[in-house]
C-alpha cells in the first residue's frame, strides 16, 4: 500500500478537503492510504514520511522545508472544470466582465487558468479581493463564477453566478501519481481512462503519457467546438506559466520559460495592449491570436493567448473567409460588384459569365487599371470552384527566381536561406480553385516553359525535388501587354500564348466606355458625389482616363481630401464636346478593341532631372498604375520611367522612394500589393505641398 500525504494551510473548507480525498480514492482505491496534514498543526521541524506528497499551490512549497527530504517526490495538485459548466461559460457575450470567487488567492487565480486553459478567452476574468468588494470596485460587475463553499463570498448584487461546484483532481494530477508510485500497469489506470470519459480535464502535466495528449486533445475540442488551439499563461514580466502541447509545437516553451525573442512575437507579447484577430506569420504558416489581460481591480498581472493556425481555421468555412483575405487565397469581388452602364462593358461582363460556367484557361487583356483582376475575381467566385481558394499573383512584381519558388514552392535546403520545412507554392494552394497570374507578359523566357508545362501536364514540380504533384487549379491569365507583338519579337512563346489564350476576354479602356465615368464615380465618392457641378462632371467625362479606373479612383480620393478635381481633368474640360463626351456610338459597327488604335508613344529621349522633377515623375507613374487594391512594384515602376526616358537605376530610386515614403506621399505595402500614393502625394502633384 502506498502512502499519500496531502499538505494544506488549515482546515478551513474541510468539505473541499473531503472531496478532494474522495476523488483520489476514486481512482486509486486499494493502492494507496491517504494522511490529510495542516502546516499550522505541525511540529516547527516535524518530518513526514510518504511516496508521494500533495499541495495545492506551488506557493506552500517553501513552507515544506522542514518537514520533507525529497522533493523530487512533491506533486502539485491541479483542478478541472467539468464539462456541464463550460457551455454557460461560453455563450456570454464577449468581453463580458466576470467575477471569479473562491475560498483563498490562490484557489482564486487557479480558477482563471484553468477557465482560460480550456479555450474560454472571449471574457474578462477579474479575480475577487475582498478589500476591493469592500471599496466598491465591482459594483458594476454582474457575472461571477463561484466553486462550491465560496457562494457566500458573491456579492449580493450580482445577478448571475455560474456555480462550477468542487473542481476534480486533474488527468495531469493522476497520472504524475501514478508514475510516481508506479501504479501504471493497475487497475488504477483504467480507473482514471474510464473517468476522463465523463469529466472535462484541463491537466497539463500528462503529457509524457502515450495517451494523455490524445485524451486531453479530444476532450477540449469536444468542449468548445473542435477548437485546436495553442494556450499560453505568462505573468506581467513575461514567464510562462501555463503552456499546452499545442502551443509548445507552436512556440517551442515550456513552464518557466520567458517569452523574450520568442518566434519575433516580442511587440505582441511584451506590449500592454489586447489583441482580438490578431494575424501573424509563424514558420511559414498564418496564425490567429487573440490576447486577454488578467486582472486584479485594474492591475494586470499577466495575459492569455490563444492560437489558432490557418490550417485548423480551414476547417471552418466562417473563419476562412473571414481571416484570409489579405492573404490572397480569397475572391472579394463578384459581378454584382462591377459598375456598369455602358454597352461594351457590358458586353464584356455577359461573356465573362458565360466564360465563368467552364473550366478553360482565360487570358484577360486591356491596359493598366481596367479592373481586370476585378472580373478573374468575379469569373472564380461565378464559377463551381467558387467554395475554393483564389489565389492571385502579380508576375512582374517578383524576380524570377522568387516568382518560380513563390508558384511552386521548395523542399527543405533547396538553395541558400530556404526555410528549413520547405515551403508549399502558390499553385498547391489555389488547389481545386483559381489562381490568377496577372501581368503574364512580363514573365521570362525560363518561366515561360515551366509554366507551359503546367498547362499542358496539370502537374508542378517543387524546387529543389524530384517529386511530381498534380494539380487540379483553373488558371486565369492577364496582361496589358501586346502579345501578338511579343512573339513576332521572338520575347513570348507561341505555344503557350495559344495555351493561355483559349477563351480571351478583352477590357475596353474607360475613355471608350465613358458612360461609365460618373456611375464609377458615384460609387467613389458616395454622397460627396452630388457636389459636382455640372462643369465639373462635364470636365469629367472629357477628360481620356489614360489610367482607366484605377486614376478615376485616384481622383475620387484627390476631391475627397481637397475638395476640387484634379489640375489634368479641369484642362481637358475644352478639349471634347459634352454631347461627344457622355454618349457612345450606337449604329456604327464598333472598333474591335484588341485591335483598337492606341496613342503613340512618346520617344523616350534620355533626361537628367532636379531631385524634385524625378520625384514627380515618380509620383504620376505611381498615380496612373495603381488603385485601392493594387499598386506598383519597383521593377515595373522603372521600366514605366525608362519609356518617358527618365532612367534611375535600382539604387537611387530605392532612396527616392523611400524618401518619399518617410514624406508621406507614397504608401509602402508588403506582398504584391507594390507601392500606391497617398492624398499627400496627389496634393504633391497638384503644387500644393512641396518636397521637404
Amino acid at each position: 500500500m502506498k502512502r499519500i500525504a496531502i499538505f494544506y494551510r488549515n482546515r478551513i473548507n474541510y468539505s473541499s478537503i473531503q472531496y478532494i480525498e474522495d476523488n483520489l480514492l476514486s481512482i486509486l482505491d486499494g493502492y494507496v492510504e491517504i494522511r490529510n496534514l495542516f502546516l499550522n498543526e505541525l511540529g516547527e521541524f516535524e518530518q513526514i514520511e510518504a511516496d508521494a506528497f500533495l499541495v495545492l499551490y506551488e506557493e506552500m512549497l517553501p513552507l515544506l522545508v522542514t518537514h520533507i527530504r525529497d522533493f523530487s517526490k512533491v506533486i502539485v495538485i491541479t483542478r478541472s472544470i467539468k464539462r456541464e459548466h463550460i457551455q454557460p461559460l461560453l455563450a456570454l457575450p464577449s468581453g463580458t466582465d466576470v467575477l471569479v470567487v473562491n475560498d483563498s488567492r490562490e484557489s482564486t487565480l487557479q480558477t482563471v487558468f484553468i477557465t482560460y486553459e480550456v479555450g474560454i478567452g472571449h471574457l474578462n476574468l477579474i479575480p475577487y479581493d475582498a478589500d476591493l468588494y469592500q471599496r466598491g470596485v465591482y459594483a458594476t460587475i454582474d457575472h461571477a463564477i463561484v466553486a462550491c463553499g465560496s457562494e457566500e463570498l458573491v456579492p449580493p448584487h450580482i445577478r448571475h453566478v455560474i456555480n462550477i461546484r468542487n473542481r476534480d483532481v486533474s488527468f495531469g494530477t493522476f497520472q504524475n501519481i501514478i508514475r510516481l508510485l508506479h501504479l501504471e500497469n493497475t487497475p488504477a489506470q483504467s480507473n482514471l481512462l474510464r473517468k476522463v470519459q465523463d469529466d472535462l480535464d484541463t491537466g497539463s502535466t500528462f503529457i509524457e503519457n502515450y495517451l494523455g495528449s490524445y485524451l486531453k486533445d479530444q476532450l477540449l475540442l469536444s468542449a468548445v467546438g473542435n477548437l485546436q488551439a495553442g494556450i499560453l499563461l505568462l505573468d506581467h514580466t513575461g514567464h510562462v506559466h501555463y503552456v499546452n502541447e499545442r502551443a509548445h509545437q507552436i512556440l517551442g516553451l515550456i513552464n518557466g520559460d520567458t517569452v523574450t525573442g520568442t518566434a519575433g512575437l516580442d511587440p505582441i507579447f511584451t506590449d500592454r495592449r489586447e489583441y482580438r484577430d490578431h494575424l501573424v506569420h509563424l514558420e511559414e504558416s498564418n496564425y490567429l491570436i487573440q490576447k486577454t489581460s488578467i486582472k486584479i481591480a485594474d492591475t494586470t498581472i499577466g495575459y492569455s493567448f490563444v492560437l489558432q493556425s490557418e490550417k485548423d481555421l480551414r476547417d471552418s468555412e466562417a473563419g476562412l473567409n473571414a481571416r484570409l483575405k489579405n492573404k490572397g487565397l480569397y475572391a472579394k469581388y463578384t459581378f454584382d460588384d462591377i459598375v456598369s452602364r455602358s454597352h461594351a462593358m457590358n458586353r464584356s461582363l455577359e461573356d465573362a459569365r458565360r466564360i465563368a460556367s467552364t473550366e478553360y484557361t482565360v487570358l484577360i487583356r486591356g491596359e493598366s487599371g481596367t479592373g481586370k483582376e476585378l472580373v478573374a475575381q468575379s469569373i472564380h467566385n461565378y464559377s463551381r470552384r467558387k467554395n475554393a481558394p483564389f489565389v492571385a499573383v502579380n508576375c512582374a512584381a517578383l524576380p524570377e527566381t522568387l516568382l518560380e519558388s513563390e508558384l511552386f514552392g521548395y523542399e527543405p535546403g533547396a538553395f541558400t536561406g530556404a526555410k528549413k520545412d520547405g515551403k508549399v507554392g502558390l499553385f498547391e494552394r489555389a488547389q481545386n480553385g483559381t489562381i490568377f497570374l496577372d501581368e503574364i507578359g512580363n514573365i521570362s523566357d525560363s518561366m515561360q516553359a515551366q509554366l507551359l508545362r503546367v498547362l499542358q501536364e496539370k502537374q508542378i514540380m517543387r524546387v529543389g525535388s524530384d517529386r511530381i504533384i498534380d494539380i487540379n487549379v483553373r488558371i486565369i491569365a492577364a496582361t496589358n501587354a501586346d502579345l501578338e507583338a511579343r512573339i513576332e519579337s521572338g520575347d513570348f512563346r507561341r505555344d503557350l500564348f495559344y495555351r493561355l489564350n483559349v477563351l480571351s476576354l478583352t477590357l475596353v479602356p474607360l475613355r471608350e466606355r465613358r458612360a461609365d465615368v460618373l456611375p464609377l464615380l458615384r460609387t467613389f465618392l458616395g454622397t460627396k458625389f452630388e457636389q459636382l457641378t455640372p462643369a465639373e462632371r462635364e470636365a469629367l467625362t472629357a477628360y481620356p482616363w489614360p489610367g482607366n479606373v484605377r486614376e478615376l479612383e485616384n481622383c475620387a480620393h484627390y476631391y475627397q481630401t481637397l475638395n476640387a478635381l484634379p489640375p489634368a481633368v479641369l484642362q481637358s474640360a475644352g478639349n471634347r464636346p459634352a454631347s461627344a463626351a457622355q454618349t457612345e456610338p450606337t449604329g456604327a459597327a464598333k472598333p474591335d478593341p484588341a485591335r483598337a488604335v492606341k496613342p503613340a508613344a512618346p520617344i523616350p529621349v534620355p533626361v537628367r532631372l532636379t531631385e524634385e522633377a524625378a520625384a514627380r515623375a515618380v509620383l504620376r507613374a505611381i498615380a496612373t498604375h495603381s488603385d485601392a487594391f493594387s499598386g506598383i512594384g519597383r521593377r515595373h515602376l522603372q521600366a514605366l520611367l525608362a519609356e518617358e526616358g527618365l532612367r534611375l537605376g535600382e539604387g537611387k530610386l530605392r532612396l527616392l522612394m523611400r524618401k518619399l515614403s518617410q514624406d508621406g506621399l507614397l504608401e509602402p505595402t508588403t506582398g504584391r500589393a507594390g507601392t500606391r500614393i497617398t492624398a499627400a502625394g496627389l496634393a504633391f502633384l497638384a503644387g500644393q505641398d512641396p518636397v521637404s
